[in-house]
C-alpha cells in the first residue's frame, strides 16, 4: 500500500484501524501535516509527552480553531454559541482559568469521593448483569448503560435521564474533529450543547435551593466565597459528562474485545483475577477510546527539522505514542502483564484527566463482576463486532455480540 492511501484519514478502513498509518508516520514523518484535519500530527512518544507538558507553547484554548478547520467561513457564525460555551470547558482553558476550573471540580471529584462510589458501582453493575440475555450485544446492554447510570448517581439525576447523555455527548464529540457521518455535524453538535446546558442549568437551580449529597451540590458548595460563577460551574459539570461518558463506555467495550481476541490473555486473567488492574492499563495503552488531544501553537515550534507555525493546530496522537517501539517493547502485542506501562491514555501535565480514578474503579468493578458471573463468555464467530468509523479521535464499537455461556440466565 502506498503512503498516500495509507494516510487517507477520511478512509473508513483507516479510521477503523489507524495503527499501520501511525507506525508509518512515526518512522517516516513524525511531524506530519494532515491536509484533511488542517493540523499537525505528532506521533512519537517523546514528542507527545513533551508537548503535553509544554503549556507555554501549546495552548489548550483551541475550540475556535477546531471549528474553523472543518466548517466553511460562511457557516462559522452559527457555531459562535458552541465555541463560546465549549471554550469554558476545563480542557479548553489555559493558565489561571484552567487552574480555577480544576480546583472547583477537585474538591468534589477527589479520590475519597470516587472510592466512596464503589458500592454504588457494584450495585449498578449487578443490576445490569442480571438483565442480560444469554446472547447479547454488550455495547448496548452493558457498556453504554453502566457509565451513564454511574454518572446519574454521581450527579443525582434520574436513571431515565442518564441515557439521554450518550446522544448529547456523541453529537458533540463526533463533530469536534471532523465527522464522517452526515448525521453528526455542526447543527447536531450545537443542539446537543444547548440541550445539555439547559438540562443542567435546571439541575443547578434545583440544587441551589435544595442541596443534596451529589457532585452538583458539592461543586456549588466549593464555589461559595470564591471567584467562580454559576456559568463556570455549569461549564465544568457539562464538560465532565462530555469528556467522561462516551469515552468510558467505548473504552470498556474496546478493552473487552481485545482481551477476547487474545484467548491466552483472557485465560490468564481468568486464572489470576488479581491481574485485573494491569489488564486495564494494557487495554488503555493498546487501544485508547480517546486517541488524541489537540493544542494551538502560541509560537513557532520546530521538531525534527519541521517548523510548525504560531496559530497552527497540533494533534497529540496519544494512541500512536502508546504503540511507539522506542517506549514499549513489542508494542503491537497485547500483554496484560506488561511492565512499566507508562501509557498516555489520560494525558499528562496540567491537563491530566480528572476522571482517571473514576474510570479505573469503574473498569475494575465491571470487568471483575462480568468475568466472575460469566466465566465462559466469548465472541460469536458468525456475528462479529462492528466498529464505529465516523470519527478518528473517538474510537468505539457500534456493537459487541457476546455469548455469555455458563452463568447466563436460560
Amino acid at each position: 500500500m502506498d503512503s498516500e492511501t495509507l494516510l487517507d484519514f477520511t478512509d473508513r478502513k483507516t479510521v477503523q484501524d489507524p495503527y499501520p498509518a501511525y507506525a508509518w508516520l512515526r518512522e517516516h514523518q513524525p511531524v506530519y501535516w494532515c491536509p484533511h484535519f488542517k493540523a499537525w500530527f505528532l506521533t512519537r512518544y517523546t514528542d507527545v509527552f513533551a508537548a503535553q507538558a509544554d503549556t507555554e507553547r501549546y495552548s489548550s484554548n483551541r475550540m475556535q480553531q477546531l471549528v474553523d478547520a472543518q466548517v466553511p467561513p460562511d457557516k462559522r457564525a452559527q457555531l459562535a454559541t458552541f465555541v463560546k460555551l465549549a471554550s469554558k470547558w476545563m480542557y479548553a482553558e489555559d493558565g489561571k482559568d484552567h487552574k480555577d476550573s480544576r480546583h472547583l471540580l477537585g474538591k468534589a471529584f477527589n479520590p475519597r469521593v470516587i472510592e466512596s462510589l464503589r458500592q454504588d458501582i457494584e450495585q449498578i453493575t449487578k443490576g445490569e448483569l442480571d438483565a442480560l440475555e444469554p446472547q447479547t450485544d454488550l455495547m448496548a446492554k452493558l457498556f453504554n448503560r453502566v457509565p451513564a447510570l454511574i454518572l446519574a448517581n454521581l450527579y443525582g439525576i434520574p436513571r431515565e435521564d442518564a441515557l439521554k447523555l450518550r446522544r448529547w455527548t456523541d453529537d458533540i464529540l463526533i463533530f469536534l474533529v471532523g465527522s464522517l457521518d452526515p448525521d453528526k455535524g455542526p447543527e447536531q453538535a450545537l443542539k446537543g450543547v444547548e440541550e445539555m446546558y439547559a438540562y443542567f442549568a435546571d439541575v443547578i437551580e434545583q440544587r441551589r435551593k435544595h442541596p443534596e449529597d451529589d457532585l452538583v451540590s458539592r461543586v456549588l458548595e466549593a464555589c461559595k466565597g470564591g471567584d467562580s460563577s454559576l456559568d463556570q460551574v455549569l461549564a465544568q459539570i457539562v464538560f465532565i459528562l462530555v469528556a467522561g461518558y462516551t469515552t468510558s463506555a467505548d473504552q470498556l467495550c474496546i478493552g473487552l474485545l481485545h482481551l477476547l481476541e487474545h484467548p491466552e490473555q483472557h485465560q490468564a486473567l481468568m486464572t489470576h483475577p488479581d491481574r485485573i488492574k494491569s489488564a486495564i492499563e494494557e487495554m488503555l495503552r493498546f487501544d485508547s477510546a480517546g486517541s488524541f488531544s489537540h493544542r494551538v501553537l502560541n509560537e513557532d515550534v520546530t521538531i525534527h527539522g519541521v517548523t510548525m507555525k504560531q496559530g497552527d493546530l497540533v494533534y497529540l496522537m496519544r494512541a500512536s505514542a502508546n504503540r511507539d517501539p522506542a517506549k514499549f517493547p513489542d508494542p503491537d502485542h497485547f500483554d496484560i502483564d506488561r511492565k512499566h506501562n507508562d501509557h498516555l491514555a489520560f494525558g499528562r501535565g496540567e491537563h491530566f484527566c480528572m476522571g482517571t480514578a473514576l474510570f479505573r474503579l469503574e473498569a475494575e468493578v465491571v470487568f471483575s463482576a462480568l468475568f466472575k458471573r460469566f466465566p465462559d463468555l466469548r465472541l460469536i464467530a458468525d456475528n462479529p463486532a462492528i466498529w464505529r468509523t465516523n470519527n478518528l479521535q473517538f474510537r468505539g464499537l457500534k456493537s459487541l455480540p457476546i455469548d455469555l455461556g455458563k452463568g447466563a440466565a436460560q
